[in-house]
């Protein structure tokens, strides 16, 4: 079962990844990386702190703003989200998503 996640493109929402081992949060600042892939997008948080970055120090959950993805289109697409530590250097299969992305129109500011 994949997670699913929210955005709206141009806008500034929040997707929220705790990271959970068998129910328990990894260990505080275990975590080093984490890429989040799908569709022909690809994101990381060495790179792409605007997009994807850890909440605080402790790198227990990750955070997503879809829709501040350069040239993300309206869709519906599968991926995976991969974390790294001191000890996987090839990165640990973390969780399937779903990413769903919609245009959210507004007035002028």
């Amino acid at each position: 079962m994949s997670t699913l996640l929210y955005g709206y493109i141009d806008r500034d929402n929040i997707e929220k990844l705790a990271l959970l081992q068998d129910g328990v949060a990894v260990t505080a600042g275990a975590v080093t990386k984490a890429v989040l892939k799908f569709g022909d997008y690809c994101i990381n948080t060495d790179d792409d702190s605007d997009q994807i970055y850890f909440l605080d120090s402790d790198n227990q959950t990750v955070c997503i703003k879809i829709g501040q993805i350069d040239s993300i289109s309206v869709g519906r697409y599968k991926g995976t989200l991969t974390i790294y530590d001191s000890t996987a250097v090839n990165g640990l299969a973390w969780v399937e998503v779903e990413a769903n992305v919609y245009a959210w129109d507004v007035c002028p500011a």
